[in-house]
């Protein structure tokens, strides 16, 4: 039996974890922050993707829009903000199919003063008729503050096709399809820096086997003790997520409860 050299050894080490991995699926620009592969909504028709598109441009136009907030007009994601979501939307559609979707969970610090605090954009983008279509549902989505009492992420909805939600959108040279579903202008990268689309195998047609039972839904995760809640509020403080005030705030709330259950 012939045995491998170190260096085969080595490359195979090096290669087989990445194939195990799979295509990625998530690209994070910040804490509490994605774009995210997802399939498409039902019924909905098929995007054009994959789409190499230009980071900077797109960083420019998500810069651009802005949301209606009772009598003002308001920025819907900060100037670095757009920039570091233009960049990761623009790994992701490279990658992703026509029965796709991209889901974007943008968190920062948002406002000033009395209102400033840590609030969340939660929105669908994909590709069709030539425009980055783009529909949002939450433009400041407070949860940070639950989140650290109990450590427990909401359910997020990211937009939909079908229904209609609160938030009301503007851009230039956009169109609006809905109020909170805007079609942006897109421009392309240059096509000499798209990458070679990768090679598809053909498989042979195959008998397409029963539907797998549904699996059983995943044991609750275990609920985090104050003194875990309590780092993860000072991580908060420490990256911005949170300001001052509610640190102190949240802190003394925890506090409480760690003294109740000690009684």
């Amino acid at each position: 039996m012939r045995i491998p050299s170190p260096a085969v050894l080595a490359f195979a080490l090096a290669v087989l974890p990445a194939l195990a991995a799979g295509p990625k699926k998530t690209w994070d620009f910040g804490s509490f922050s994605y774009v995210r592969r997802a399939p498409a909504e039902a019924g909905a028709a098929p995007s054009a993707h994959p789409a190499v598109v230009d980071p900077e441009a797109l960083g420019q136009v998500l810069a651009s829009v802005r949301f209606q907030s009772g009598n003002t007009v308001l920025p819907l994601f900060a100037p670095a903000e757009a920039d570091a979501l233009g960049r990761a939307m623009t790994d992701a559609l490279a990658s992703t199919g026509p029965g796709e979707d991209l889901q974007i969970l943008a968190t920062r610090n948002r406002e000033s003063g009395f209102f400033a605090g840590s609030f969340s954009v939660t929105a669908r983008a994909f590709v069709q008729d030539g425009r980055l279509q783009l529909i949002v549902n939450e433009v400041r989505q407070d949860w940070i503050y639950v989140y650290n009492m109990d450590n427990r992420m909401p359910d997020f909805e990211y937009g939909s096709r079908a229904k209609a939600g609160p938030a009301t959108l503007s851009a230039p040279g956009a169109v609006v399809v809905r109020r909170d579903w805007l079609a942006l202008p897109l421009a392309k990268a240059d096509a000499r820096s798209a990458p070679a689309p990768a090679p598809v195998a053909v498989q042979p047609k195959a008998v397409q086997p029963a539907a797998a039972p549904a699996a059983p839904p995943p044991s609750p995760a275990r609920r985090a003790t104050v003194e875990d809640r309590l780092r993860d509020l000072k991580r908060f403080r420490e990256q911005e997520l949170i300001t001052e005030a509610e640190y102190a705030r949240q802190k003394a709330d925890l506090l409480k409860e760690f003294a109740q259950q000690g009684n």
